[in-house]
């Protein structure tokens, strides 16, 4: 499911907390969950899953780093 951009949006504060970089709020109202209206995701969460996938997007790179081979080496 593809989740639509107008039920998205981004906040800076959130349970009395402040952050610049802020959280993804989901409204998710429409669906039968049992009293949830929201899911609140810290943006620094996603920032983290997107360097995780770039770091894993070169599988030869990081076998040599944990075989410890450094760059440039043959």
């Amino acid at each position: 499911m593809n989740f639509p951009k107008n039920r998205m949006r981004v906040t800076h504060s959130h349970e009395g907390r402040q952050s610049e970089k802020g959280w993804l709020v989901l409204d998710i109202r429409g669906l039968d969950l049992d009293g949830v209206n929201s899911i609140v995701i810290p943006i620094e969460d996603i920032e983290k899953l997107q360097e995780g996938s770039q770091q894993q997007a070169n599988p030869l790179e990081q076998l040599q780093k944990l075989l410890g081979k450094k760059e440039g080496e043959p």
